[in-house]
Order: structure tokens, then sequence, then C-alpha cells
């Protein structure tokens, strides 16, 4: 991709899109098929979660390739989601996306984002600067899980 690199407040049409994305890039990592239907329902998401939520896109050449979501938890910011289709993974898209949903979390007032980030993911946001702070646990289909639970300060 070549041309135009745009990142955008999501739409409620691009949900379809948004939701495929998210499933694909999970699904890039290798787990398990049965995983990946259990996580299914977390990473779909509806034009109500687009009206309600803080969700923005990258639209390269005019397709959307990513998307992040923030999220305020009890005044505390976190990033939620973080999502390219696997063919746009190594072409700096990803920290695009970062760098954007770093600046809208200090424009709503944020002064640190905290992200559960996926095991595979937390060498890239360790490269945007952030700092492993703990794990939270979780279990799947009877498989235990340690997610690295990640802060940035803005």
């Amino acid at each position: 991709m070549t041309g135009q690199i745009e990142i955008l407040p999501a739409e409620g049409t691009d949900v379809r899109r948004l939701s495929e994305i998210a499933f694909a890039a999970k699904g890039y990592w290798d787990y398990p098929a049965e995983w990946l239907n259990e996580w299914r329902p977390q990473l779909t998401f509806c034009e109500d979660d687009v009206a309600n939520g803080t969700f923005f896109k990258l639209n390269a050449d005019g397709n959307i390739c990513g998307f992040y979501v923030l999220a305020d938890v009890d005044g505390k910011m976190w990033l939620e989601h973080l999502w390219l289709d696997p063919d746009s993974i190594g072409k700096g898209f990803g920290r695009k996306l970062f760098e954007h949903s770093m600046r809208t979390a200090r424009d709503l007032g944020a002064s640190s984002v905290s992200i559960e980030s996926d095991p595979n993911a937390e060498g890239f946001y360790a490269a945007m600067g952030a700092v492993r702070i703990g794990e939270s646990r979780s279990t799947i289909l009877g498989s235990e899980r340690s997610l690295p639970l990640l802060e940035i300060k803005l």
C-alpha cells in the first residue's frame, strides 16, 4: 500500500469489518479454533459499541486495515483493543494506531493508559514504551492463561 493513510473515527457501518479484523488478528497467533470461537463474542462489535465508545479506524488506500478502542473504566483509561488485519502487520500501521490512541487518551484527560495484553503482543507494547505492572490470570476451556498487565504514562 503506497497511498493515503488516515486514522478516522469508526462508524456504525464499519462494525462488520472491525469484527473481521479482530478475529483474523487473534487467529494470527495460531490459537486453537476452540479458543477463537470462545473469544468471538469479545471480538464482535455492534453499532451501539461504536456509537457509545471511542473507536478509531486506520484506512490505507480507502480500506480499513486496523482499529483501536479506548475505554474509561471507573476513571482509568484502557486500551481495550488494537488490531490490524494480518496482511497489514509489519507496515508501521500498529505504531500509527498506538501513537494516535495515546494522543486521543491524553486529549480525553488521561495521564496513563492501561493495557491487558495478549502475551504475543507484549513485545510490541513494550517497544511503544509500555511497562509491565502485573498480570491477569484467566482460564479458557480449562487452560490457564497469564495476560500481561501493562501501563504507559502519557
